[in-house]
């Protein structure tokens, strides 16, 4: 016969029910020095204009038949670089953050596809209900690209390459690092208008009808980063997930559609 647990005064205790171990915060500490470059680098990149420079450069603009191809070029190359910094700078907090699925797994599976899926049906009913849908010049140039760069091409830069990168940028370092020093959720509000105001940079124009699908989907992944315990690799799965989806409609359903 099992006996009940006993304290130090041998005193019997009543059976406790185990408790579940809690989600640790998966924060990525410190600024290093390495960030601050990557700040930098990303600035001089994309906000600057300093990655049109390649465009300039006769050996190199020659190797495309026009300008679409030559711009998309420029994105290769340029993300190529940030990814492959981005994922020296936290290839162990990645690492170490997908541990975040030890905890309530098929929640959070499941949240992947219930996010993107929220996002968008938060999109489409703030726009049903404010006015017309109005695409981004960011996103018109996405699609036009679809009728002359290769699919798998054009999937590593948008879904494996761009979404890191970003996530680096805009989850580990302004909210996951930054609010070491400033409220997470003050981190959270920044990350996300930052987040929007990119995919605008350089286009010229603005319509705040075109930026809500950008704010909505920065909502929900600075959220989910936030409560999976600043997991880098929940973002990021996440956000590859967005713009995969988002990918494979362009090239396959987009096309029918316009027939």
């Amino acid at each position: 016969m099992q006996h009940p647990p006993t304290n130090s005064y041998g005193t019997p205790t009543p059976y406790m029910i185990p408790k579940r171990p809690k989600q640790p915060d998966f924060g990525p500490g410190k600024f290093v020095w390495g960030d601050f470059a990557a700040i930098l680098l990303y600035i001089l990149l994309f906000v600057v204009g300093g990655a049109a420079l390649l465009l300039f450069i006769p050996a190199f603009r020659n190797m495309f038949s026009n300008d679409s191809l030559a711009i998309f070029g420029v994105n290769l190359v340029v993300y190529a670089v940030m990814f492959t910094l981005a994922m020296v700078l936290a290839r162990h907090d990645l690492w170490r953050s997908i541990k975040t699925f030890q905890w309530n797994p098929w929640a959070k599976i499941m949240l992947i596809p219930g996010g993107w899926f929220a996002s968008l049906m938060l999109t489409a009913l703030i726009i049903t209900t404010m006015g017309e849908p109005v695409k981004s010049e960011n996103q018109l140039a996405i699609e036009g690209m679809t009728t002359e760069v290769p699919f798998l091409t054009m999937f590593v830069v948008t879904a494996i390459m761009g979404p890191f990168v970003e996530e680096y940028i805009f989850r580990h370092l302004l909210v996951g690092k930054l609010s070491r020093y400033i409220n997470k959720w003050v981190c959270a509000v920044i990350s996300i208008v930052l987040f929007a105001g990119m995919h605008f940079i350089g286009t010229g124009t603005f319509e705040w009808l075109s930026a809500i699908p950008y704010v909505t989907l920065g909502t929900v992944i600075t959220l989910a980063y936030i409560l999976t315990g600043k997991s880098l690799a929940y973002s990021y799965v996440l956000h590859f997930f967005n713009n995969a989806v988002a990918l494979i409609i362009a090239y396959t359903v987009l096309p029918i559609m316009a027939s």
